[in-house]
């Protein structure tokens, strides 16, 4: 899990946010990200936000079970470029039927964006994660070397 540095994509969020970036895309990712972002809670609380992306190979239950009482929302975008990308749909719907707040947003930079519009006090710590290949394609857009 790494923090993404001030850049083009990190600059939609709202001011004060952190943007946190992780490639987790099962179930014991899922639990490993969930563990460390309940230790960064513990220490700083902010509310939750997850923008997820995954394949329809991947278990999106499970992965997103991890975060139920920790995430406050949860955006689905598609992972760009990759014909085995579950529908964004799809994963709000998994997340809603775990009990958590569900939206789609069509990409990264537009659920950023969408956030601004959120009433959150303090500003939000957001997490970009699923897959390999939406943290590959986030650290591009944002130009940003892997850390």
């Amino acid at each position: 899990m790494q923090r993404l540095p001030p850049g083009p994509l990190v600059g939609r969020a709202p001011e004060g946010t952190e943007v946190w970036l992780d490639g987790g895309h099962n179930t014991a990712g899922g639990a490993a990200v969930a563990a460390a972002l309940g230790e960064l809670e513990e220490r700083y609380a902010r509310p939750l936000v997850l923008i997820v992306g995954m394949l329809g190979t991947k278990d999106v239950t499970g992965f997103l079970a991890h975060f139920v009482g920790l995430a406050r929302e949860v955006v689905a975008v598609p992972v760009p470029g990759n014909d085995a990308a579950l529908p964004a749909h799809m994963v709000a719907a998994a997340a809603s039927a775990l009990g958590l707040t569900a939206s789609v947003a069509p990409d990264v930079a537009t659920a950023l964006h969408g956030l601004n519009t959120y009433p959150l006090s303090p500003e939000p710590r957001i997490l970009i994660c699923g897959s390999l290949y939406l943290a590959g394609a986030v650290l591009a857009e944002n130009l940003s070397p892997p850390a």
